[in-house]
């Protein structure tokens, strides 16, 4: 069943964060289509993700200039190669990141723990059809959220944005240690795939080639 694999994957994702937020897209049912995004978060249940703007830490000293490049994309299980644009790559440095990534942990258990019991139940197949319905709905909506919260993290030191053929670069003055960040999806009929990546410096062995892929997938 797919919400028991979607349980995984944010089970594992709230253990260490080193996964795909939402891996497996869920579909929503027809009435909950309907519905806006918005109208479907007011509604619904459990304490609702909380929003608010993460405190920015102080400024780092700078390093040297340099510059990181690349192409950010997705290949499909058909060998489909689905570039991504207006992606914001940011570039932080690492301890301000880990900071950051506690917090967004701390909120992203919070969201779940309060939803778990309905979007990821352990007796799915006994469930009604309406009951279905709704523990489908709400586990679309936990993985809107989980992707969501990803995205109030303060202002990088420095991001640019991917242009139509998922291309970047961006030269920045982040003292290493440093991570590459990016969150990102992609809509087909009526199915989202939410992507995050993480990448630290250490990590980088050419800057002009720093592709965010299938497989740098956290």
């Amino acid at each position: 069943m797919v919400v028991f694999s979607f349980a995984a994957s944010v089970a594992l994702a709230g253990n260490d964060r080193r996964t795909l937020v939402a891996q497996g897209p869920v579909a929503l049912m027809a009435a909950a289509v309907a519905q806006s995004a918005d109208s479907r978060l007011a509604e619904s249940p459990g304490t609702p993700l909380d929003r608010n703007p993460l405190p920015a830490y102080p400024p780092v000293p700078p390093g040297p200039a340099q510059t990181i490049s690349g192409q950010c994309f997705v290949v499909t299980d058909g060998g489909q190669k689905i570039t991504l644009s207006r992606v914001e790559v940011c570039i932080y440095p690492q301890r301000h990141f880990e900071g950051y990534a506690q917090a967004v942990d701390a909120r992203s258990r919070a969201r779940f723990a309060a939803m778990k019991s309905i979007a990821c139940p352990e007796n799915f197949a006994a469930l009604s059809v309406s009951e279905m319905d709704r523990s489908l709905a709400a586990a679309e909506v936990l993985q809107h959220d989980l992707y969501v919260v990803w995205q109030i993290l303060p202002a990088a030191a420095a991001s640019t944005q991917t242009d139509a053929d998922g291309r970047f670069s961006v030269t920045h003055r982040v003292a290493p240690p440093y991570v590459v960040f990016a969150v990102g999806s992609r809509t087909f009929g009526s199915e989202t795939e939410y992507y995050r990546w993480e990448i630290p410096s250490s990590a980088i062995r050419n800057p002009s080639q720093v592709d965010l892929t299938n497989d740098r997938l956290r």
